[in-house]
């Protein structure tokens, strides 16, 4: 068995990357030891089996290297620096973003040279197999130490912050064509954002592959008719997730709502706000940030009738979905990124990419006399999560793949 060092962003610190939490029992299983690199710390750390190993952040993880650090890895940042200036998406930007771009390179370079002088003191390429859990800052340090030490391969996840330049100001992640030119192998966890990359880089096709998440089978959720329509929705608190739009199709349902949001951000305020200003007969609650244990806790002892979900981009297939599903809850999302992947007719309703609010009001409205509204068909949902995105089958599969490409590396 090999060793795996695993680099996240924050994970287990804190409550971000709750998909890792279903996925590292696998790996745990699959490789003798595994070392854990956050880049930064975080409250609260979650438990990991017996076999991993947190290394502790640096205290400055943005931390910019020196000018004669620079100097000494002259050739990774020319490198660097050639790959960031031709992804530019026009001489403008460049000009306008290169000082923002240049403080990366020099944070990213830093990175890299704690990689080398600490961590990568026991680097045995024999040994360890290298897994970046998102296509982001640790990716690029890992980009720039193959270019230092030629022994290095590393693998990587892409979901959908690191995958989609959308995201970024001026649709330009400045490091995402270097990363392209030094990742051994990616696994994209939807079909949808394996095209997008596809189209982007054409010419690395062939590294890339569609590797869903998954959930646990923690049994079918607790369910009767009621005259109370009970909706939950789950995601971070920010603009692209478009909680607004859930919010004003409330204001014009006619029937008795109990709404259920889980996740926390920088529009709690503003939510709550707005939620002050709903019918007296549709009542909402915002409990926050909770465990992943604490969520499925609260599936198994609630009913819920249907899941809302109007994210305006979606990189992979929603874990949240997953996990909706995984309790025969029914769907009722906006069509973006990998969304359409778990929303099919099995499951629930598809909404276009940007939905009416009268029309998300009216489904609503209709919802318990509709077809969805019954133990059949949650039996159904269930079954099309059993088929498509059952942890045991796809971390199992994915486990097989990681081992082999790293394996077949040259």
């Amino acid at each position: 068995m090999k060793d795996l060092w695993l680099f996240t962003t924050r994970f287990p610190y804190g409550h971000n990357e709750p998909f890792l939490e279903n996925e590292l029992p696998f790996l745990s299983k699959r490789f003798r030891r595994i070392r854990l690199v956050p880049l930064i710390r975080d409250e609260g750390m979650r438990p990991v089996p017996a076999n991993v190993e947190v290394i502790p952040p640096p205290e400055d993880p943005y931390r910019s290297a020196s000018p004669l650090l620079v100097l000494r890895y002259a050739r990774a940042w020319n490198a660097l620096r050639k790959a960031v200036r031709a992804s530019a998406p026009s001489p403008e930007v460049l000009r306008e973003r290169w000082p923002d771009a240049r403080a990366a390179m020099r944070q990213a370079i830093q990175r890299m040279h704690r990689m080398r002088t600490d961590l990568f003191k026991d680097y045995d390429p024999e040994q360890v197999v290298l897994y970046s859990y998102w296509m982001a800052d640790q990716a690029t340090a890992l980009s720039l130490m193959r270019l230092v030490d030629r022994r290095v391969r590393f693998l990587a996840r892409m979901h959908g912050y690191d995958l989609f330049a959308e995201r970024w100001p001026d649709a330009w992640s400045f490091f995402q064509t270097f990363q392209m030119g030094q990742v051994d192998r990616l696994f994209i966890v939807s079909q949808a954002g394996k095209d997008y990359l596809t189209r982007r880089f054409p010419e690395r096709a062939d590294i890339c592959e569609l590797a869903r998440l998954g959930t646990f089978d923690h049994g079918l959720g607790p369910w009767a008719h009621s005259d109370t329509l009970r909706l939950v929705s789950c995601s971070h608190l920010v603009p692209l997730k478009r909680i607004d739009l859930l919010v004003e199709a409330l204001r014009h349902v006619k029937r008795p709502v109990r709404w259920t949001h889980f996740g926390e951000g920088p529009e709690r305020a503003a939510l709550e706000r707005a939620i002050g200003e709903l019918p007296g007969h549709i009542s909402a609650t915002v409990p926050g940030n909770v465990s992943n244990t604490d969520l499925l806790a609260w599936y198994r002892t609630n009913p819920v009738d249907l899941f809302v979900h109007m994210s305006s981009t979606e990189g992979g297939v929603p874990v949240s979905m997953q996990e909706a599903t995984s309790f025969g809850i029914p769907l009722l999302a906006a069509d973006a990124g990998g969304v359409r992947e778990i929303v099919e007719p099995a499951t629930g309703t598809l909404l276009p990419h940007a939905p009416d609010p009268l029309v998300i009001a009216a489904m609503l409205d209709a919802f318990p006399g509709g077809p969805q509204h019954n133990a059949a068909f949650r039996a159904g949902v269930r079954a099309a999560w059993s088929a498509g995105f059952k942890a045991e089958v796809n971390f199992g599969h994915f486990c097989d793949r990681l081992l082999h490409a790293a394996k077949s590396r040259p």
